[in-house]
């Protein structure tokens, strides 16, 4: 399973029983996922030592280590709770990642734009889009007046039908009559009753007189009603002006409704641009942070890097000085350990030769081929017990055992998958090929050693390690493990050594 943080992994390591130095927890505390890789290894190692299986165990702390120096810088020594400092793998602990980390988080998670005043702009933008033509509510009235104003009748007067002049005709009509008659008394009795043509003539002028005003009252009568048509037309004339004016005033107001919501889109669609270009500035802000810091962190990580390789390679130098002397060493060692064992193959053979035909080799011989007295003697007898037989004639027919050479009389072939098979799985094959050869079909061991090194190398101990593993904690059946291995790239040949191997067919 895979720890989420330190706290989880720690609980993980005391379930677990396992063993970390500080440096190991210092290590997991920079990133959990090399706490989880380094929790696996351990586990690993715990596993492999509960089996016994002292190569799966190294095999584990060799990652172990590997994985300290590769990310960690250190080593943790022969039983992994030590420190000691490694430059073997160039590490770099930017002091900047935690701000890179922070900053691409927020660039990552920085929310799409979204303009706060969109359902706004949609509203007014509705309502324009709705906004009725403009229809002049005074219309109807402005109509009306404008029509009887128009279709009104051409000024003319009638005095007959002039209530005015009736009454002025009765009222000066009656006076005048009133005039006459006064006159004519008042001659009548200055002449004592009697008629005289003046006074016919005197009530006349009276009667006329009256006579006289009401026919000027015509003239009057007639301008005041022309000027009472002219009134109706100037009465007309000034309600259309009004009416018109009432028009003009809701044009006016319609269009600067109008206008207000113009002027409303246009101020909340630059509070949109303004929303947007603050939010751009933002986005650019976290982008020129993060690119100047990670210049910052390019630029520790350049310094260190060189830094690394200017001290690795004098390192690298002292260390190539001491392995020049002691590869040195090892090859004028190698050298005289190859001259040694020459000397013996040489004086094990002529050892050989000498018991064969039933002769002891002398001790100088035997000592230099590595042979014990003992060990010459009971050669020597079975083969001097071979001669006499021979001579007797008991093994004259027989041919049906196998010399000292394990070959003979026998016409099978030698078996290398059970020689190498076997001396696989002793621990120490090179030894147990040089003593159990001929228990296989073999007459010398010559070449033996190098073809099972072939056969047997690193590449099979690895693989060979890793599906033990499986099968051993998954349960693995035969036909599973020769998948995996088949997975990994091996041939049929060697997934069936690889098999056979596991279990010891």
């Amino acid at each position: 399973m895979a720890f989420k943080n330190i706290e989880e992994l720690a609980q993980g390591i005391a379930a677990a029983g396992q063993n970390w130095s500080d440096a190991d927890r210092a290590l997991a505390a920079k990133d959990i996922d090399y706490g989880n890789s380094l929790f696996t290894l351990k586990n690993d190692w715990v596993n492999a030592t509960k089996r016994g299986d002292s190569a799966g165990a190294q095999n584990a702390h060799d990652r172990a280590e590997d994985f300290r120096k590769r990310y960690g810088g250190y080593s943790g020594g022969a039983d992994g709770s030590g420190y000691v400092k490694d430059s073997t793998f160039f590490n770099y602990d930017d002091p900047h990642a935690g701000t890179l980390n922070d900053l691409a988080e927020q660039l990552v998670n920085q929310k799409k734009f979204k303009n706060p005043y969109q359902g706004t702009l949609e509203d007014i933008a509705g309502q324009l889009r709705d906004y009725g033509a403009f229809v002049n509510p005074y219309q109807d009235k402005t109509d009306k007046v404008l029509d009887q104003y128009l279709n009104r009748d051409p000024f003319s007067y009638d005095l007959d039908s002039d209530p005015i002049w009736g009454q002025y005709q009765k009222t000066y009509l009656r006076e005048g009559q009133r005039a006459r008659e006064d006159a004519l008394g008042s001659y009548a009795a200055a002449t004592g009753g009697q008629s005289s043509t003046a006074a016919v003539n005197a009530a006349s002028q009276a009667q006329d007189y009256y006579n006289a005003q009401m026919a000027d009252k015509i003239p009057e009568l007639y301008k005041l009603n022309y000027d009472m048509w002219l009134g109706e037309g100037s009465q007309y004339a000034s309600q259309l002006d009004a009416l018109r004016g009432l028009g003009a005033d809701a044009l006016t107001a319609w269009d600067a409704n109008r206008g207000l919501l113009n002027d409303q889109l246009s101020a909340y669609r630059q509070l949109g641009a303004d929303a947007l270009s603050e939010w751009d500035a933002n986005r650019t802000l976290l982008n020129d942070q993060l690119s100047g810091i990670r210049g910052l962190s390019e630029d520790g990580y350049n310094r260190a890097l060189n830094k690394w390789q200017a001290d690795y390679g004098v390192d690298r130098d002292s260390i190539g000085d001491t392995r020049y002397t002691d590869e040195m060493g090892y090859n004028r060692q190698q050298d005289a350990l190859d001259r040694e064992d020459a000397r013996k193959k040489q004086a094990l053979a002529q050892a050989l030769e000498w018991m064969q035909m039933g002769l002891t080799p002398s001790d100088a011989v035997l000592s230099a081929a590595g042979l014990s007295g003992q060990d010459a003697a009971q050669y020597v007898g079975v083969v001097q017990a071979q001669l006499l037989a021979k001579a007797s004639g008991r093994g004259s027919g027989g041919g049906s055992g196998r010399n000292s050479g394990g070959s003979s009389g026998d016409n099978s072939e030698p078996d290398f998958n059970g020689l190498f098979r076997d001396a696989y799985a002793s621990g120490y094959p090179e030894n147990y090929i040089a003593t159990h050869y001929k228990d296989y079909g073999f007459s010398k061991s010559t070449g033996l050693s190098s073809e099972y090194k072939k056969k047997y190398g690193e590449e099979f101990t690895d693989a060979y390690e890793e599906a033990k593993r499986r099968v051993e904690e998954a349960e693995y059946s035969p036909e599973n493990a020769a998948k995996y291995l088949q997975g990994q790239g091996f041939s049929k040949e060697e997934r069936e050594r690889i098999i056979n191997q596991i279990y010891r067919r």
